[in-house]
């Protein structure tokens, strides 16, 4: 059985905190379930798994959304002593705080999984079980790729690009994103545009919020999350109508201090930008019109009109040859909206990625102010979306695709798996209990 989990983005928690105890110990509880229920073959006969390949594909840790960064005014991507000995430091604080999951991933490989064995009327045995082989596998992906360089003593846990067997690809996918495709061909790569905006604006954004004028505005953990963990073309929709109504609700004062401390960042950011030749394959300058989104709000659907106007149509290689199709293959970036818009029906298959767009709910009026009495105050929660898994069971033609939910309130899955027969609209821990 194959299980893949993606977006943990967990930082080094200078800027904000994930609680990670109770979350890893859901994950493993899901995993483990799954694992029981792989075990029902399509006959109704029990008879349990023999291995568990376990794939973190990409983004585990957010070495980029660290305070270190802006207060001394380096960024990950420069080469030299100084900027390495401080990845190190962050990459070893952010798997300090992992450690609830690594705890339980040394576990697991060293005790194995534990599953009952095979009654002689295939059912599960309640007293006997049998320990299970388990493989750890880590990705890298655009918020962790030095994660290995800086830590790389961790043992038993295998290191790749991409991940591949049993009529399955596993990767990041940062290279089906338009906006995190880095230049490798030139003398001194830099960052990519998406990396440019973890560090150059949402870090940035925390950090003044953090200091300062922008302290009263007392912006939630969960809210600063949100923006971190979200596609970059989402953040105009996300700030404008999700995090400042939440400010707006305590008082226009608040809200207003809040939106010049935005505005002020995204100045700081767009000059970085600007300095550092951020390179965006499209005919305009999307620097400067993505910079413009995000000073003002729109209508709520600016994520689509800024993907409308950077992915015309299905791109092709450097050399204008076509990408060639990918069967089974599974994603941790980008979701299922940008993989499409970009590369069209090229790449198939699954993706763990955050949902694109954000709905909004909120009556802001366009301008430089904002009117506390325009504001809807009944907001949906400021709650990121926790890390999605996926189990697949058998190999590519099985197909018996299975959603993982960790979380413990939200609906079991956030995308349609593509197999028809397949209906996860319950909760998943009705399926657990039945099994």
């Amino acid at each position: 059985m194959l299980v893949v989990t993606a977006n943990w983005n967990i930082t080094d928690g200078t800027l904000w905190r994930r609680p990670l105890q109770g979350l890893a110990a859901r994950a493993w509880g899901t995993i483990q379930r799954a694992a029981l229920r792989a075990g029902f073959r399509q006959d109704g006969h029990y008879e349990p798994i023999d291995r568990l390949d376990i794939v973190f594909a990409g983004d585990t840790c957010d070495l980029l959304s660290s305070r270190c960064w802006i207060e001394r005014d380096l960024r990950p991507w420069n080469r030299s002593t100084r900027v390495a000995a401080l990845r190190r430091q962050v990459a070893r604080a952010a798997l300090r705080r992992a450690a609830p999951l690594l705890r339980r991933t040394r576990d697991l490989l060293a005790q194995r999984l534990p599953l009952p064995v095979a009654t002689a009327l295939g059912r599960p045995h309640p007293q006997q079980q049998i320990r299970v082989p388990v493989t750890v596998t880590l990705l890298a992906g655009d918020r962790d790729s030095f994660l290995e360089a800086a830590v790389p003593g961790w043992k038993q846990v295998h290191w790749a690009e991409r991940w591949e067997g049993n009529g399955w690809q596993i990767e990041h996918g940062q290279r089906f994103d338009l906006l995190s495709q880095q230049h490798r061909d030139q003398p001194t790569p830099g960052p990519s545009f998406s990396q440019s905006v973890a560090v150059g604006l949402v870090a940035r954004f925390a950090q003044m919020v953090g200091t300062g004028n922008g302290k009263a505005a007392a912006v939630p953990s969960s809210g600063l999350r949100l923006l971190a963990n979200s596609h970059p073309l989402g953040l105009p929709d996300l700030f404008w109508h999700r995090l400042l109504p939440h400010a707006a609700a305590r008082g226009q004062q608040q809200a207003q201090r809040l939106a010049d401390t935005w505005k002020k960042a995204v100045a700081a950011w767009h000059r970085e930008a600007v300095c550092n030749q951020i390179e965006v394959a499209s005919q305009f300058d999307f620097v400067g019109r993505f910079a413009e989104s995000l000073t003002a709000p729109g209508n709520g659907n600016e994520a689509g009109r800024l993907l409308a106007d950077l992915c015309g149509s299905a791109k092709t290689n450097k050399d204008g040859t076509a990408l060639p199709a990918l069967q089974g293959l599974l994603l941790g970036h980008p979701n299922k909206t940008i993989q499409a818009a970009s590369w069209g029906p090229v790449a198939s298959g699954h993706c763990l990625g955050q949902p694109l767009q954000t709905h909004a709910r909120t009556g802001l009026v366009r301008g430089e102010t904002v009117d506390v009495k325009l504001v809807e105050p009944a907001l949906q929660t400021l709650r990121p979306a926790s890390p999605r898994g996926l189990a697949v069971i058998g190999d590519v033609t099985s197909g018996r695709v299975e959603p993982l939910d960790f979380s413990t309130r939200s609906p079991a899955v956030a995308w349609q798996p593509s197999s028809p027969a397949a209906d996860w609209s319950a909760p998943l821990h009705q399926a657990s209990e039945a099994a």
